[in-house]
């Protein structure tokens, strides 16, 4: 090994000696031409060229080797505004009364746009007023009647007034609140002419029970008298002092009396009786009047909060005929412009694009390519209004990602996604140009790096698992 190493030393020490090409050359001239062919040296150009190529393969494999590259995720889409283009839309079928703007026209936040015929919702919505208002009058009609018993007792016949006022009553027109005044008034006479018939009937009763009560006391007074009398006579009638006429007179009234107070007893047993009824008939009618009082006022409380429900809807309904403005932007794609026509519940009538300075991209991604992108993913838009090799690319990075597919009949299940662009103008001949909504778009979403000698491997790794596995 050694030896082999000294002589190429001393080969490359002497290597100008060895080979001088152009004395070769100059005295191959002089031969003949088959030895002039033989005598001439080489073209050096053959082995710088040889050398070259060595090189550059070397240089290519470690380049190979070790250089890597940016793999990227590409996606197509559109540039939005960052709250969407809003669509104008209207709640329910109606007919056009009024167009506020035209095609193209700048519009601000809550101004009027369609303004459509508000008869049907009006009428509705006054409708539904109507009997709120009658419902809560007859509702203050049954709580005053309600007062009016809690306050005033039956019994106290002389304290029950004909004439009943309400403190408060709801807001409404006048002639209906004296309409409902006087059906107060009714209800209550009505109320008052059945509770004093029955308790008149009951005062008769009583008038009966305390006068039979007085004749029972009178009885127990007087046929104890009686009765000694008649024993006096008797006693007499024995000795002859006394006639028997006499003594059957006295005994004929003791006994007389003495009927007449059991009947009044009995009497007495009937009248409290119909005293009892009598007062239970008024308790009754207090209690069912009550009662039912109660019941409609429930039923009328029920009532309102349903009408009120309702009258919120109807409200809300009777503003939706004029259509607004949600953002400040411009007017695109305005679908009407007959007075008078008619437009279908959720119709589109036209687009307000934002004039917001927030610019998103919304792009799709392939199914192959969703599970190696993330949010906050590095990102280059290439606007095709723009070409990217001359005018370059905008930054973005990933903002959010769809939590599904959606199917498209081209390219089958695909996710979406919005970019975030770090500017939101391009450098066009040095001006720069404001990006719009609607430009269409290319991404390239960075999703890691791979090493170039992969690429031209790949292949042929797969292919080769791929014929391992082959039968």
């Amino acid at each position: 090994m050694n030896g082999w190493l000294d002589r190429f030393k001393d080969a490359w020490n002497n290597r100008h000696a060895l080979g001088d090409g152009e004395k070769s050359r100059d005295l191959a001239a002089f031969l003949p031409a088959a030895l002039e062919i033989e005598a001439t040296p080489p073209n050096p150009l053959t082995r710088w060229l040889a050398r070259s190529i060595v090189v550059l393969l070397v240089l290519f494999l470690l380049w190979a080797l070790f250089g890597e590259v940016n793999v990227v995720a590409t996606a197509q889409g559109k540039i939005l505004p960052g709250s969407r283009v809003k669509v104008v839309q209207p709640l329910e079928k109606g007919v056009i009364k009024k167009i506020h703007v035209n095609e193209g026209e700048y519009v601000t936040k809550g101004e009027p746009l369609i303004e459509l015929d508000a008869t049907l919702t009006s009428a509705d919505r006054n409708r539904l007023i109507n009997e709120l208002t009658n419902t809560k009058m007859m509702l203050a009609v049954d709580e005053g009647l309600l007062k009016q018993l809690d306050n005033y007792e039956e019994q106290n016949n002389s304290s029950m007034s004909e004439s009943i006022g309400m403190e408060k009553w709801p807001q409404g027109d006048l002639d209906e609140q004296a309409h409902f005044k006087k059906l107060l008034q009714e209800k209550w006479r009505q109320y008052l002419a059945r509770i004093s018939t029955l308790i008149s009937a009951r005062e008769a009763v009583d008038a009966e029970y305390e006068a039979s009560q007085t004749e029972i006391k009178k009885l127990k007074k007087t046929l104890p008298i009686i009765t000694k009398r008649a024993k006096i006579i008797k006693n007499l009638h024995d000795k002859k002092f006394a006639s028997q006429m006499e003594y059957l007179q006295l005994e004929q009234e003791r006994i007389e009396k003495s009927h007449q107070l059991q009947a009044e007893k009995q009497r007495l047993s009937q009248l409290q009786a119909s005293r009892n009824q009598a007062q239970q008939q008024i308790d009754t009618l207090r209690a069912e009047t009550k009662t039912g009082l109660l019941s409609e006022i429930t039923e009328f409380r029920r009532e309102i909060a349903a009408i009120e429900e309702e009258l919120i809807k109807a409200k809300d309904m009777h503003k939706r005929q004029i259509l607004y403005a949600p953002v400040s932007g411009q007017v695109q794609e305005l679908a009407v412009n007959t007075v008078g026509g008619v437009v279908t519940e959720a119709e589109p009538l036209m687009k307000v694009v934002p004039d917001e300075e927030s610019l998103v991209v919304e792009v799709f991604l392939e199914n192959k390519d969703i599970g190696f992108v993330e949010k906050d993913m590095p990102a280059e838009v290439k606007i095709h209004t723009f070409p990217f090799t001359k005018y370059g690319v905008v930054e973005a990075e990933v903002e959010n990602i769809s939590d599904d597919a959606i199917f498209d009949e081209k390219r089958g299940y695909i996710y979406g996604m919005l970019l975030a662009m770090r500017k939101k103008t391009i450098d066009v001949d040095g001006k720069a140009v404001r990006l719009m909504p609607g430009m269409e778009v290319t991404a390239e979403i960075k999703t890691g790096e791979r090493r170039l000698i992969e690429y031209f491997l790949a292949p042929l790794l797969r292919r080769g698992q791929e014929s391992l596995r082959e039968r």
